[in-house]
């Protein structure tokens, strides 16, 4: 599903900052990672043009034929989290 010409045109976008995304391909379907843990660092401004980049290369993807979800991790502990792996 995630064809050459796919990886190709998401490679003609500048990435904002450093921006990490990992596009996964379930045959059906793709989805577009994105990392909490990047957004904390950055400004309002820059999450702006982080969102503007996924739109972007979300809106590519389906326009070469594929099915398309955004699916952000959540890759930073809790206070919650940290308790429960201090209780173990």
């Amino acid at each position: 599903m995630y064809t050459d010409q796919m990886k190709r045109a998401v490679r003609t976008f500048k990435v904002p900052k450093e921006f990490k995304i990992d596009i996964l391909d379930y045959d059906a379907f793709l989805t577009i990672q994105f990392y909490e843990s990047q957004w904390r660092h950055y400004t309002d401004a820059e999450r702006f043009k982080c969102i503007q980049y996924l739109d972007k290369v979300k809106k590519t993807l389906e326009s070469l034929g594929a099915v398309v979800a955004l699916d952000p991790i959540l890759d930073l502990e809790t206070p919650d989290d940290r308790a429960r792996r201090r209780r173990k």
